[in-house]
């Protein structure tokens, strides 16, 4: 007795320890699965983060010059520790934001007794041009020179003047300049006289080369200049906008006119738009952002909009009105463009600034910076900081965290039109070829085309796995299906990478060489197998008999021969008399298909290949998991084998094949190194057999090499792979809904 009890007691220790064993590890794989999921979002969580500005240092105009001078430009070096600015009376003042007290004040030789008029630097660079009231141009570069001595390091700052033109042989004032220094020569346009409205543009040429030019000469001293002049315009120019690539000047006038000249060769007008919609309000400031694609406009009425050239059907370009801004209470002053990305910055007569990124048609943040009207306002070199000069001669510096301003709901999930495109589209185009390039991120082709790899992937594995489970559980004999079941689990056990790789370099060529003779076999076998079956079974019993219930399948094998020589022969044909002997050539000149070659028949048979095991053995064990009496109550009341299956056994088991199917989605949503191999890689949205597609998955193995850490690449890499989550999350989930409404349905067989 004390022995029994003793083994009940030791049985009830296992029995709990078992049951400990078990909870505990169910408790720490469902903390594991949610610690993946809270990892991901907190690395998704910063791109949905607004912009954060913070005011560094308000210098007032008192400690920054000893004189009241006007100020005409302003920077600040790389690390936001000097801030420079140059005055109307030819002083450079350097400023330590760092101590806050003035460093050194220098002044330009080549300009002395000639007054600043006005200023403007090559993009993203020291580089600076000024106006003289003489009609002169000083050009100047700053540098920043990093000293390191026993007290630490320290940024030393020097002035290098450069070469100097007299732009304007009559000396009339400089009152606007633009700048522009590429291929180390330098472009200047200039306007000297506001009642007149004339323009003077000037491009800096080898003196050497100087009798061989195109541009028409006009009067003027310096050897060194090609001249040009426009003048006499109906309406005051307000604003003025140059491209360097194009060599296209844009003019904004009072009335609310854009005019945009070509100037090479002898300058001509290419086209006249309105900015504004029907009202004559003055175009006060525009701005190219980097790349020299997009023009952003503002006006006197604080409208900001964002304008591309757009092909017409005739061939064309032409500006067109693309993204609107928000609206600003008063008269836009200035609009500074980042040297970094698409952001820019606006102000107002309010003392209001705005800071938005043009992708994304965001307004970043609102800086209420003065009440005084603002004047002036740059970017720091990188794109971290912003600094404002008001009326009064202040300046205001600010800090910008804002790492993610491309991410919004609509630039990962909606329709965008980006630079240089004809219109509005998906698009997934992460890098590009230089600095100015401007991130697509949309996220919908590569869910597109993961559901149409998967697709095809389901549309040859399900049909396939389905019947054969049915056959091997049901049909065939006990000897076969122990061969065959686990060969088929044995097949799920090859890596995906070896399935991609010969799928990649075996298959796809394979694939171009034998198209319509594989889409004919695809036709024309189903049809030979069911006729053979067919007639088989109408055959006397004294021709069946002497073969063995379950090998009839072995029958099937010369079927199959001849129908593959019957295809080849077929196509063969096909291919001469239809398409010429080249059918990738006829899709694209008559249907105007372009043919892929690992494409999405490549993709679907490969990923068959992975996916039907787990759908067939899942199914093989569902239907022969059925209870054995059904089966034999059907026989028993005259139904054949087959009927049995499909009207007794398949629903029974419809459960567990649903789950088949639902986990065999699951495994091609996820699938990575057989699309990454097989496929182009090619993020389209075209539902078309011949093309490739790229997916989540293989997407996140393409581009995480050259993700950098904690940029907007890299978190919206892992937003991807949180949607895949989210998608086998919700299939599964689906899934098993479902086959508890199946279990529950048919519980009572």
């Amino acid at each position: 007795m004390r022995l029994r009890m003793k083994k009940i007691k030791l049985r009830n220790f296992y029995d709990a320890l078992a049951t400990r064993a078990i909870t505990s590890g169910g408790i720490t794989l469902i903390v594991i699965i949610l610690g993946i999921m809270g990892f991901i979002l907190y690395q998704t969580l910063p791109l949905w983060y607004t912009a954060e500005v913070r005011l560094l240092h308000k210098v007032d105009s008192n400690a920054l010059t000893a004189t009241k001078s006007k100020i005409i430009y302003i920077g600040e070096e790389e690390q936001k520790e000097i801030l420079y600015l140059i005055t109307d009376d030819g002083f450079i003042h350097f400023f330590s934001l760092k101590d806050q007290k003035p460093l050194k004040t220098v002044l330009l030789q080549n300009i002395i007794g000639q007054r600043i008029t006005s200023a403007a630097s090559s993009f993203a660079s020291h580089r600076i041009a000024l106006g003289t009231d003489r009609g002169r141009v000083e050009q100047i570069e700053i540098k920043f020179n990093s000293v390191f001595d026993s007290d630490g390091r320290s940024i030393v700052p020097e002035l290098i003047e450069m070469e100097s033109h007299q732009l304007d042989s009559l000396q009339r004032p400089i009152v606007k300049l633009i700048y522009q220094r590429t291929e180390n020569l330098p472009t200047f346009i200039g306007m000297v006289s506001i009642e007149r409205q004339e323009l003077i543009i000037a491009n800096v040429r080898e003196t050497e080369n100087a009798a061989y030019t195109k541009k028409t000469k006009t009067g003027y001293s310096d050897p060194a200049l090609q001249l040009y002049y426009l003048k006499n315009f109906a309406e005051i120019i307000s604003s003025l906008a140059y491209n360097p690539i194009q060599d296209h000047l844009l003019m904004g006038f009072q009335d609310g006119q854009i005019q945009r000249w070509n100037l090479e060769d002898n300058p001509y007008l290419i086209e006249s738009i309105r900015a504004t919609d029907g009202e004559k309000v003055a175009v006060s400031a525009m701005e190219y952002l980097i790349g020299d694609i997009s023009l952003i406009v503002g006006d006197e009425k604080g409208h900001v909009n964002g304008w591309m050239e757009v092909k017409n059907a005739d061939g064309t370009a032409s500006l067109k009105k693309i993204r609107t801004y928000r609206t600003h209470e008063r008269n836009i002053t200035s609009i500074t463009a980042s040297w970094r990305n698409k952001s820019f910055a606006v102000t107002d007569a309010s003392g209001m600034a705005r800071l938005y990124h043009s992708t994304s048609e965001q307004l970043l943040v609102d800086i209420p910076v003065s009440s005084a009207p603002l004047t002036y306002a740059t970017y720091s070199p990188k794109g971290d900081g912003v600094l404002f000069v008001t009326e009064d001669g202040s300046v205001y510096d600010y800090s910008i965290d804002n790492p993610h301003p491309e991410t919004t709901l609509k630039t990962l999930f909606g329709k965008v039109w980006y630079e240089s495109y004809p219109k509005p589209a998906y698009t997934w185009q992460s890098t590009g070829g230089t600095d100015d390039f401007e991130p697509k991120l949309s996220l919908i082709p590569l869910i597109f085309g993961t559901l149409k790899a998967t697709l095809y992937a389901m549309v040859f594995a399900i049909p396939l796995a389905i019947l054969g489970a049915i056959y091997t559980s049901q049909f065939a004999h006990p000897k076969i299906r122990n061969i065959i079941k686990p060969t088929v689990e044995i097949m799920a056990a090859l890596p995906s990478v070896v399935i991609g790789f010969i799928a990649g370099l075996w298959l796809a060529p394979l694939m171009k060489d034998v198209l319509v003779e594989f889409i004919i076999m695809l036709l024309l076998l189903p049809v030979l197998i069911v006729l053979f079956v067919y007639f088989f079974d109408k055959l006397p019993r004294k021709i069946t008999n002497p073969f063995k219930h379950g090998y009839e399948v072995f029958l099937m094998i010369p079927i199959v021969i001849v129908s593959v020589v019957i295809c080849y022969y077929i196509g063969s044909v096909v291919t001469e008399s239809i398409f010429g002997g080249d059918v990738q050539h006829w899709l694209y000149t008559v249907l105007n298909i372009k043919y892929d070659q690992r494409n999405s028949i490549v993709i679907g048979v490969a990923m068959a290949f992975a996916v039907m095991p787990i759908i067939f053995t899942i199914t093989e064990d569902s239907l022969a998991g059925v209870p054995v009496h059904l089966t034999s109550a059907s026989l028993a009341l005259g139904a054949s084998r087959w009927q049995t299956a499909i009207k007794v056994i398949l629903p029974a088991a419809s459960p567990g094949i649903f789950s088949a199917v639902m986990i065999g989605f699951g495994r091609a949503v996820g699938e990575t190194m057989i699309v990454l191999m097989a496929t182009g890689n090619t993020p389209i949205m075209d539902w078309s057999i011949f093309n490739g597609m790229r997916t989540l998955s293989a997407n996140i193995a393409v581009e995480i090499p050259e993700a950098p850490h904690a940029g907007t690449l890299y978190r919206t890499l892992f937003l991807s792979g949180l949607l895949l989550f989210i998608m086998t999350f919700f299939v599964n989930t689906i899934a098993e809904l479902v086959r508890q409404r199946l279990r529950k349905k048919y519980a009572s067989l």
